[in-house]
């Protein structure tokens, strides 16, 4: 099954003087890319990976042993399913977020039961 990953990273300032063209090269022959985008804050580029899981981390460490990739950080998308949660009231919403909490995440769908 193929999980969405978002890398963010600082790019070294010397791969930068020619506009990102050489890290765009080199981020164009992971497979696993599906989109680059720049960003204006704490972390230069975001790059969307879709893989199987593991591959996902390899991923990652192709792009960390790149020279120009620094500060990488993952970020694991699980997508949210707001119709699972229609009809439930509210002290098994509060049950179910004390459960999420507990558990250090959400894994698949809710199951609340009386």
């Amino acid at each position: 099954m193929a999980t969405k990953r978002y890398l963010m990273f600082n790019v070294d300032e010397g791969a930068c003087k020619n506009g990102y063209q050489d890290v765009l090269r080199d981020l164009i022959t992971i497979p696993e890319v599906q989109s680059i985008e720049r960003l204006d804050g704490i972390f230069d580029l975001m790059v969307q990976v879709e893989c199987p899981a593991t591959v996902g981390y390899a991923a990652a460490d192709d792009l960390s042993a790149k020279g120009w990739a620094k500060r990488l950080e993952i970020l694991q998308v699980e997508p949210f399913h707001p119709q699972h949660y229609e009809g439930l009231t509210i002290d098994e919403l509060i049950r179910l977020k004390r459960l999420i909490h507990e558990s250090g995440g959400s894994h698949g769908s809710p199951v609340i039961s009386p």
